[in-house]
């Protein structure tokens, strides 16, 4: 048997039509959370595409280390892995770090994760509004009041 990773997907790559379409397969995935930590859109993407203000999704700490945050915990198979480097730009964009995650039955699972260089991210910038359509289109992955925070982001553009 292959080895497995676990990788979780906060950003775009939650739509299964992203993941598919960046060529990435999975085996199975589930919906997880990740304590104390929170999305946002602070990464200085590497092409705006002429959007002033434009912020790629990312994580980071809550602030008071209390709430939650959303995403899909895909598994899948390890081969994949460069391919998720290369999405991320790891090492240069993006930091691959291991983290713990409570799945929806309670279990905690492990599995890895891209976080915004320090570097590389900045405060006051936005989504697109294409971004958050993409976010429009997971709405059954999330609970109301998660979904309904997040569609109120303001954008961009």
């Amino acid at each position: 048997m292959t080895d497995v990773i676990n990788f979780f997907a906060y950003g775009e790559l939650i739509n299964l039509d992203c993941f598919k379409k960046a060529g990435l397969e999975c085996v199975s995935k589930s919906s997880v959370t990740l304590s104390a930590w929170r999305l946002v859109f602070n990464k200085i993407p590497i092409d705006a595409g002429g959007l002033a203000g434009l912020g790629m999704p990312n994580i980071e700490p809550t602030p008071d280390h209390s709430g939650m945050m959303h995403g899909e915990l895909y598994v899948m198979d390890e081969k994949f892995v460069p391919k998720l480097d290369e999405i991320f730009g790891h090492p240069d964009e993006y930091q691959r770090k291991v983290m713990r995650f409570n799945r929806h039955d309670f279990i905690m699972v492990n599995g890895l994760t891209y976080i915004a260089r320090p570097d590389k991210i900045a405060s006051g910038l936005k989504p697109s509004k294409a971004t958050m359509q993409i976010f429009r289109r997971t709405k059954p992955l999330f609970p109301m009041l998660y979904f309904s925070r997040m569609m109120n982001t303001r954008t961009c553009d």
